[in-house]
This record gives C-alpha cells, sequence and structure tokens, in this order.
C-alpha cells in the first residue's frame, strides 16, 4: 500500500476532474492499474454550492486487482480494504473518495467495469465494519490531460484537465518534491548498479571491515565505545562533505561506508540528518550506496532514504526504499519498524522522534550534526 499525507498547502478543489489531475501530485508519480482511496472529513469552510466542505487527509493506494470470473474478490485487495478501513478510523474520517485508474476501464460500459462494481461493493461492505462510507467512485483509464473519467454504474462523466497545470502540483513542485511519470520510474532512483561495479564493492567490504575492527578496538582503548563511535560518525560526515556535489565515492569509499552504516549507533545519529539543513545532501548519498552497495549491506542505506522520504512526506519514495531494504535484509529491525507505521498511514510527525534521538545520540557522542529545519 502506498501512503500519502495531505499537502501542508490548503488548496480548494471544486470538481473531480481538478481532484482526479492532482492525484499525481499527492502521491508524487502517476498511478496505473491503482485504487486510491482518500481519506475525508469534514470542515468548518462554508460550501460553494449544496453539500459540504471536505478536507483530504490521507491518500492510499493499492495495486488494482480485479474480481476473475468467478466473481472472487482476491485476498491482496480484501486485505487492503481492511487496512483501509483502520487508517481512516485513525484518522477520524467519517468517508472517502474512491479512484479507479486502469486502462481496463476506458468506458462506462467496458467489460472490466462490472468488476470494478464488484469490488467497490466489496470495500464498502468492509469499510462499512469501520464506520466509513463512500462519498463517490470515480473511474479513468489514465492521468492524462483530455482522458475522459465516469462514475460506474453512472451517469456523472467529464474530461480530465492537465495534470501538471494543477494547483497541487504547483505546491508539490514549489515544495522541492518531483512528481515522477510512473511508479517504475521512481523505483528506478533506487536501482541497483551495474553487477559488476556492485562487485567491486563487495570484493572490499572483508578488507574495510578488517580495518575498522582494528581501527574501532585502538579507539576504544584510547578513549573509550563512545569515543570510538564518535569517530565513525565524524567519518561518515566527512565523506558526506566530500561527495555532495555529483562526483561519485570510490569502490573504496562505498566498503568503507557500508561497514561504518553497520554500526547501529552511527546509523541510528545520522537518522537526524533527514531533518536537518542538509537532507538533501545526505538523502542523496544514501541514494547512491543503496544502488552501489551489494546484499545484505544495501539495507542500511535503503533505511536511511525510506525515513528521509518518509519524513518529509514522500510515502511513495519512503515505500519503495524500505521494500528495497527489507528486501535486502528481511530482518533489518529499523526497516521493518518504518514499514509498518507506513503501512499502518501514520504520518510524518508520528516518527519524527526517531531524528531527535538520533541528535541526542550525536550530542552524547560530542558530535555537532547540521541545524535542524525549522518545522513547517
Amino acid at each position: 500500500m502506498t501512503t500519502s499525507t495531505s499537502s501542508s498547502h490548503p488548496l480548494r478543489l471544486d470538481d473531480i476532474g481538478e481532484l482526479l489531475a492532482a492525484v499525481p501530485a499527492m502521491l508524487g508519480f502517476r498511478p496505473c492499474r491503482s485504487i486510491l482511496v482518500l481519506s475525508l472529513t469534514p470542515t468548518a469552510l462554508p460550501p460553494r454550492g449544496p453539500g459540504r466542505v471536505d478536507s483530504i487527509g490521507v491518500v492510499m493506494r493499492h495495486d488494482l486487482l480485479l474480481p476473475g470470473d468467478d466473481g472472487q474478490v482476491p485476498p491482496p485487495m480484501r486485505e487492503a480494504f481492511d487496512r483501509f478501513g483502520a487508517v481512516c478510523s485513525r484518522e477520524g474520517a467519517d468517508s472517502v473518495l474512491v479512484l479507479l485508474v486502469d486502462d481496463r476501464l476506458e468506458y462506462p460500459f467496458a467489460p472490466a467495469v462490472n468488476s470494478a462494481r464488484q469490488l467497490v461493493e466489496d470495500l464498502t461492505d468492509r469499510l462499512g465494519l469501520f464506520g466509513i462510507g463512500i462519498a463517490g467512485v470515480h473511474a479513468i483509464p489514465e492521468i492524462n490531460c483530455g482522458e475522459e473519467w465516469f462514475t460506474p454504474g453512472g451517469e456523472v462523466g467529464g474530461v480530465l484537465p492537465d495534470p501538471g497545470a494543477s494547483l497541487v502540483a504547483a505546491a508539490r513542485v514549489f515544495g522541492g518534491n518531483p512528481i515522477h511519470r510512473s511508479r517504475s520510474e521512481l523505483e528506478n532512483l533506487l536501482a541497483p548498479y551495474p553487477p559488476e561495479t556492485r562487485g567491486q564493492v563487495a570484493d572490499r567490504i572483508d578488507d574495510a571491515l578488517e580495518s575498522r575492527d582494528v581501527a574501532y578496538e585502538r579507539a576504544v582503548r584510547a578513549g573509550g565505545r563512545e569515543h570510538a563511535d564518535r569517530l565513525e560518525l565524524e567519518a561518515v560526515l566527512a565523506r558526506m562533505d566530500d561527495h555532495r556535489g555529483e562526483d561519485e565515492p570510490t569502490v573504496s569509499e562505498y566498503a568503507e561506508l557500508a561497514v561504518l552504516l553497520a554500526n547501529p549507533t552511527v546509523r541510528d545519529a545520522l537518522l537526524a540528518l533527514a531533518v536537518g539543513v542538509r537532507a538533501s545532501v545526505a538523502e542523496r548519498l544514501w541514494i547512491r550506496m543503496t544502488r552501489a552497495l551489494p546484499d545484505p549491506e544495501r539495507a542500511d542505506a535503503a533505511a536511511l532514504v525510506g525515513f528521509s522520504a518518509y519524513v518529509r512526506g514522500d510515502g511513495p519514495l519512503a515505500g519503495v526504499a524500505l521494500g528495497v531494504a527489507l528486501e535486502a535484509n528481511p530482518r533489518h529491525r529499523l526497516s521493518d519498524l518504518l514499514d509498518q507505521a507506513l503501512q499502518a498511514g501514520l504520518r510524518p510527525d508520528a516518527i519524527r522522534g526517531l531524528a531527535e534521538t538520533g541528535h541526542e545520540i550525536a550530542a552524547r557522542l560530542g558530535v555537532a550534526l547540521p541545524p535542524r529545519e525549522p518545522v513547517a
């Protein structure tokens, strides 16, 4: 499930076409073959016409798996519906909007529309158990300017405006978050480097580990364990400064960094960078490491990417990064905890405390980290 939080910029959308056009900006990419559930809560804003004004809270996405010839809703869909209901209940939502984006839903009488309606009926029943109603269901084959959207089984429809020109898209880009053409483009950001590159890094990790062990024990004897941890944290920060531009770390530097991140104290302190003024510089290095390191070493770097994206509200990238981390190391505890929080729809503020813990660890070690960004 992809979870996105509501924008920090309040924007008013008056029709379904505008809402559909804003979906890529809400998610960070253009979905395909997806079901989206947008949690709604009433607001005190005066309506411009009949009805009420709702605030969109959490935006949830799942791959759209339609019922087969037997009419049975696939189990992964029912599991997703239960998660949707739990998240909406916790958010205090009383209703949702359901958006279906699927090339099989080309027009109101397409063969797949009946299957989609069966799916929505099941979703209605399961959300009803949480006291959540469905305010509307709308379908569109893809999110592109000029595409026609419709209400399955109804007579409401329209033409999609330009998604790139939506107010939500403008707010997202202004806030420094790009909008990707697809989820696969998002996944490509963390795609592994060629096998020969990763193989060269892997070949150097044993030597880097041996050198680290010797240096760490020497530092412990000289000043204690916290002294040794401080030196390792400072080494990572120095590498971050060395490679804040476009130049890549060397194969040996990647191996060294992999060994340093394996120190949980160092890695946990580095979580603080996600809320600092150099968050983008740090995230760029974590992304490079995720692509260059072998398994299971890349899990630590991918977890840092996931946390950084999560804290700034980029749920889709966080989900991809945490998936990479758990694929590299299924027992990676930090990634598992963050992934559970993301799947449960917890907002970034709920996990921001991990960054504060990182600052506390660094302060205890005597390391000054870049200052925090002010909270919006």
